[in-house]
């Protein structure tokens, strides 16, 4: 089996039950300062990248087409250094803020002269200064929790984190940043990806373990959930508020969930699909990106991006990325859809107008979560 998240995750297969997969990364050599200030601080547009494997954010200037400068999320307590391996990254929607869910990096200090990391580290959200890069505080959250994913509310009064292996969402007020709420859903729910609704009410959840789709009340804390036919990687969420999509690993679909009537219809992928991950939908609520990595439980890795017509639900295109698409997102112009390629250890670019990736940047080793930070425009959500 092959195994690339590098911590235990449950995935669902189709027919098989929950399964449970770890690897340790590699050793990153250790660091005496936790951030590194960007190259290019007076830059209008950049991409935040989840470097899961080295324990960093890597910060893109788009314009240039490269990165300039690598955030180390690594933590000093009394002479010990603890690491963290990012998985999810995301820009708060007034861009003040970036939000990094980081789990602490196994055996990362073993051989190092500074000795073992601290044994009562525990996993982390950590909040970054898009002007600055830095660090601006680290919110302790358990013990072997996999924190998967983080949102802010439009608002941007507060950021909902998912709790896999504890199956829970933690929702964390995004100004005092103090846990508000615990909501339980359920222990072998799995939830991993999220995204909000356009006006705030909802979060929809992926339950990977749990094959739903859970619909958190944002104001009430009830959840209802949608059953589906194999377990949910992640969520995505149309501008116009009208659809809710989820990635089926296992079935190779995505289902289009229509937030009215509540009735989800299940969309095919194309016959070479290998297990779609992420996927975004374009600002004008037209067309959904959706990355198709496989890799995982023993499936050939693909390198294929699917854009999908979402009134139609029919396939309009496939694009050719890099090894293993994973993180995915468009810019808020509608121009870019920028892709993590989870094997190939860089970033794609691709052109919506002329449909086609026109450049690969090279970003560190397993590059997972994906989010763009615009000086007028704020972060993707």
């Amino acid at each position: 089996m092959k195994n690339a998240l590098y911590i235990i995750i449950p995935v669902v297969l189709v027919g098989a039950a929950l399964a449970l997969f770890s690897r340790t990364p590699e050793v990153p050599a250790a660091k005496t300062q936790a951030t590194a200030v960007s190259q290019n601080a007076t830059a209008k547009e950049k991409v935040y990248v989840a470097l899961e494997e080295e324990g960093k954010i890597a910060v893109i200037d788009p314009r240039m087409k490269k990165v300039t400068a690598h955030i180390d999320l690594v933590e000093e307590k009394e002479g010990v250094l603890t690491n963290y391996m990012p998985h999810n990254v995301q820009v708060a929607p007034n861009g003040q803020t970036v939000w990094v869910t980081a789990n602490v990096m196994e055996n990362a200090m073993q051989g190092m002269a500074m000795g073992k990391s601290d044994p009562t580290a525990l996993d982390e959200v950590i909040v970054i200064d898009p002007r600055s890069d830095r660090i601006i505080t680290r919110i302790p959250i358990g013990s072997e929790t996999h924190l998967a994913h983080v949102v802010v509310t439009p608002d941007n009064a507060t950021a909902y984190v998912t709790l896999q292996n504890t199956g829970a969402v933690y929702a964390i007020n995004a100004k005092t940043y103090a846990v508000e709420k615990k909501i339980a859903l359920g222990k072998d729910s799995g939830p991993h990806g999220l995204r909000m609704s356009v006006d705030g009410s909802k979060a929809f959840i992926a339950l990977l373990a749990g094959k739903a789709i859970a619909a958190l009340d944002a104001r009430t804390g009830a959840v209802k959930r949608y059953p589906m036919n194999s377990g949910v990687v992640q969520t995505a969420v149309t501008r116009d508020g009208k659809y809710a999509f989820a990635s089926l690993y296992g079935t190779k679909q995505i289902a289009r969930f229509d937030t009215a009537s509540e009735t989800t219809t299940a969309i095919d992928l194309p016959a070479e699909a290998k297990g779609p991950v992420q996927l975004y939908a374009t600002p004008d609520s037209q067309h959904l990106f959706v990355a198709d990595q496989g890799y995982y439980f023993d499936q050939p890795e693909s390198n294929k991006v699917y854009e999908i017509n979402i009134a139609s639900g029919a396939l309009e295109r496939t694009i050719t990325a890099g090894k293993a698409p994973h993180g995915i997102v468009v810019d808020k112009q509608g121009i870019f859809v920028y892709l993590t390629n989870l094997l190939s250890n860089d970033v794609s670019v691709i052109d919506i107008a002329q449909n086609k990736e026109i450049a690969r940047i090279p970003v560190g080793k397993m590059p997972n979560g994906i989010s763009v930070w615009n000086s007028e425009r704020g972060g993707t959500e």
